[in-house]
């Protein structure tokens, strides 16, 4: 999982880096797969699809027909697969200038690469990385799992490596908590028990 997560970011990265600006995106990798939802409406939604489609190399599926609810998907290098959507703009985004940008995405994501390779796969199977943009700033979530009650600790712990102060608590589904990059930048994290 880790080589596989830190691989999707680093794709991740890349296919940002080459398709120019984009409206706030809300991103979910792990496993070798991405989602991306791009925040946009109307002709901006289908212009930033088809850029999406442009810098994947697929020519039909950014076609959105004039439509906010156009869906890509495509093989991106190593393996990796993208199924991009159209979500709803982000309320108030339009109002003050963005402070965030596709590039600043493209760094946060080259920062988190380092980090997501660190993971320990073996304690930390399915976890996603989830990174959304909400105009304002960057959100950073890890969600992973833990078999049962008494792996929440050893999960919680795998996820929190690399991070520095490292704060979490115990929640009715089994633990949420943050730490922060050596940079700065919170991680949030979220343990799910399955039993």
């Amino acid at each position: 999982m880790s080589l596989s997560l830190a691989r999707c970011v680093e794709v991740v990265a890349r296919l940002l880096e080459g398709c120019g600006p984009l409206e706030p995106v809300r991103l979910c990798m792990g496993d070798g797969g991405v989602q991306a939802e791009v925040r946009a409406s109307g002709p901006a939604a289908s212009a930033r699809m088809a850029r999406l489609a442009a810098a994947t190399g697929s020519v039909a599926a950014g076609q959105t027909d004039g439509r906010d609810d156009g869906v890509l998907t495509a093989d991106l290098h190593d393996d990796v697969v993208l199924v991009a959507a159209v979500d709803a703009p982000v309320r108030g985004c339009g109002r003050a200038p963005r402070a965030t940008s596709t590039s600043a995405v493209v760094g946060l994501l080259q920062a988190l690469a380092p980090w997501a390779a660190a993971l320990d796969h073996s304690v930390l199977p399915g976890a996603q990385l989830w990174v959304e943009d909400d105009g304002r700033d960057f959100t950073v979530r890890l969600l992973v799992t833990a078999t049962h009650d008494g792996d929440l600790e050893r999960v919680a712990a795998a996820a929190g490596t690399g991070l520095e102060r490292v704060r979490a608590q115990r929640t009715d589904s089994g633990l949420d908590g943050a730490g922060r990059l050596p940079g700065g930048r919170t991680v949030h994290l979220g343990v799910v028990c399955l039993s």
